[in-house]
């Protein structure tokens, strides 16, 4: 995961628009609490920690909807007069602003509202917003925190295969340092219970009247050892081997899905 390591950087991703930075660089503090209040809701809904991924989406889906409510009525060349914010009784976030465009001063009040869902994606904030601006329809910086949401998403697909296969990995790992200290013989026992042909005696074979398929007792007994043998081999191979070329399998996976998403941060 790329983490954004400044709160310039945290603000200044997108492409420029004057005064949609410098509304959200007045409100950076407002958009910590409300990244704070949005894991306070993920744990509580989840009943988990949220991810470095989950933050991170998080963290963009505040930005993308605080910008998606501004941006819509401004446009890069309006003028930030006074921007303020309080945190009204039921706990949302009322932002305040005074903007110029033109000879023209023009209010704009909106209120964040957060809006729950079923998991990480539908979590937002919903603005009300009053204000006298005419809306411009511009949606340039809120286009580009839709892709970067949408990107997150898939490097959070990519990190869910990796997490999916080293399970297997340490799943194989563990059987296979089992399966390889279990003895022939009692490699025979466990066969004997999943095949009825590993027990069978030449008297059986005798009251079958099958005894005509063999020369002799001896030539039974040699063929039914070689079959033993081979069941037991079988067993090794799908135990310890195919369990152990699937530990390398799973490794090259994850070595190309890790250089996936290197591509996909860079």
């Amino acid at each position: 995961m790329k983490y954004i390591k400044s709160y310039h950087s945290f603000i200044f991703e997108s492409a420029n628009n004057n005064i949609v930075d410098e509304i959200l660089t007045s409100l950076s503090d407002d958009i910590q609490y409300l990244i704070g209040k949005y894991e306070e809701s993920y744990r509580k809904n989840f009943n988990r920690e949220p991810s470095s991924y989950d933050k991170e989406l998080i963290r963009l889906k505040i930005i993308w909807d605080m910008v998606k409510s501004i941006e819509i009525y401004t446009l890069p060349t309006d003028s930030l007069i006074t921007v303020s914010s309080t945190i009204s009784n039921k706990g949302n976030l009322e932002i305040s602003a005074q903007i110029q465009r033109g000879g023209e001063v023009y209010n704009f009040n909106t209120e964040a509202i957060y809006a729950g869902g079923y998991n990480i994606q539908q979590l937002h904030f919903r603005y009300i917003t009053k204000t006298n601006l005419p809306k411009t329809g511009s949606s340039e910086v809120t286009k580009e925190y839709a892709d970067k949401i949408k990107k997150l998403s898939k490097l959070e697909k990519l990190n869910n295969e990796i997490q999916s296969l080293q399970n297997r990995i340490k799943t194989n790992q563990d059987l296979i340092a089992v399966n390889s200290k279990i003895l022939d013989f009692e490699i025979l026992e466990i066969l004997k219970k999943e095949d009825s042909n590993i027990d069978v005696t030449w008297a059986d074979v005798v009251s079958r009247g099958a005894d005509k398929n063999y020369k002799d007792q001896a030539e039974f007994q040699e063929k039914q050892n070689e079959y033993i043998k081979s069941k037991i081999e079988f067993w090794k191979s799908k135990n310890i081997k195919w369990k152990s070329d699937d530990v390398e399998n799973a490794k090259k996976q994850i070595q190309k899905l890790e250089q996936k998403i290197k591509q996909g941060l860079n």
